[in-house]
């Protein structure tokens, strides 16, 4: 949990501490041990439950505080929305606990898709780098952006804009990639989910015609 957090605090000065096996300056000469995959989601879950959590108790909080001012003008919209009460807190209940039990399942092939990337980058930039160590450090540590899931209303915003932020971080200071690299490997996904929809379309497109 220590290194989970700071990362947050230092994303540039923990991972040049994982690529030079170094202390950071003015800790002490304490050595922040690199999280597993397993520990980094572990942790991240925890959010994750807590997000759905509050994500039920604030949507219900919403809808019982609009039937509650509709009741007195509108009873007829007060009874339809009353009898589907019921049916919109299952879907949200349901729609929560898929978030949570598909969480690990879908942060595990994103997290490996990342660091597949990543090691390409590493091997082609040097090939005597420990790409794979590299790959999985920075993007288990990115993971630390999990933690502002339990932001209300904004928190997944900030966490999808601080996970590419702790990805640049690492890349930086762990691959020792320079600017234009670090951006070069974050859009590197996106480049080929394009080239891949934009065959797909080609294919069906070609099929149809």
């Amino acid at each position: 949990m220590e290194t989970y957090l700071m990362v947050l605090v230092h994303p540039f000065r923990i991972h040049e501490q994982f690529r030079h096996r170094l202390p950071l300056a003015g800790q002490d000469g304490h050595v922040y041990q690199p999280l597993t995959l397993a520990e980094a989601i572990g942790i991240s879950w925890i959010f994750s439950i807590l997000r759905g959590l509050f994500k039920i108790l604030i949507l219900l909080f919403m809808l019982k505080s609009f039937l509650s001012m509709e009741s007195g003008d509108f009873p007829f919209l007060a009874d339809l929305l009353e009898n589907s009460k019921s049916r919109a807190y299952y879907f949200l209940l349901f729609s929560a606990a898929l978030d949570i039990i598909f969480f690990p399942i879908t942060t595990l092939v994103l997290t490996e898709l990342w660091a597949w990337v990543i090691r390409l980058y590493a091997t082609w930039l040097n090939p005597e780098l420990p790409g794979e160590t590299i790959a999985d450090q920075v993007t288990t540590h990115a993971l630390s952006s999990n933690l502002f899931y339990i932001v209300p209303f904004i928190g997944d915003v900030i966490q999808h804009f601080l996970y590419y932020f702790l990805l640049y971080a690492g890349l930086r200071s762990n691959l020792g990639a320079s600017r234009s690299l670090a951006w070069v490997i974050l859009l590197t996904p996106f480049v080929l989910g394009i080239m891949l929809v934009s065959f797909v379309a080609f294919i069906a497109f070609y099929l149809m015609s």
